[in-house]
């Protein structure tokens, strides 16, 4: 059973907000948000690394880029898929049909 982060040792949270940073990278952005919440309960230990909130910090950053990227993505897609004729049709998984 994993410990809770409270109990773990400086360079335990080090390894494992490296590790959940990297792992955003690897099309999991939500482990950016998911590093976030773990790490702040111990965001102001005195024996933390200050590498901890630089990933934490960075991990915010690339996350907020991430959902506006996506976002602005989703709503041009959403409005102008029809504009966009066999691109379009090619680029959606599930034709609506009737329209």
């Amino acid at each position: 059973m994993a410990k809770p982060i409270e109990k773990m040792k400086p360079e335990e949270i080090l390894t494992a907000s490296k590790k959940l940073f990297f792992g955003g990278f690897a099309l999991l952005p939500m482990l950016w948000v998911y590093n976030i919440f773990y790490v702040w309960p111990v965001r102001n230990r005195a024996d933390l690394s200050p590498q901890v909130r630089h990933y934490m910090l960075l991990s915010g950053i690339l996350s907020v880029v991430l959902f506006v990227v996506f976002s602005a993505w989703f709503g041009i897609f959403v409005n102008q898929r029809l504009n966009w004729g066999t691109t379009g049709d090619t680029l959606t998984v599930v034709l609506v049909k009737g329209v």
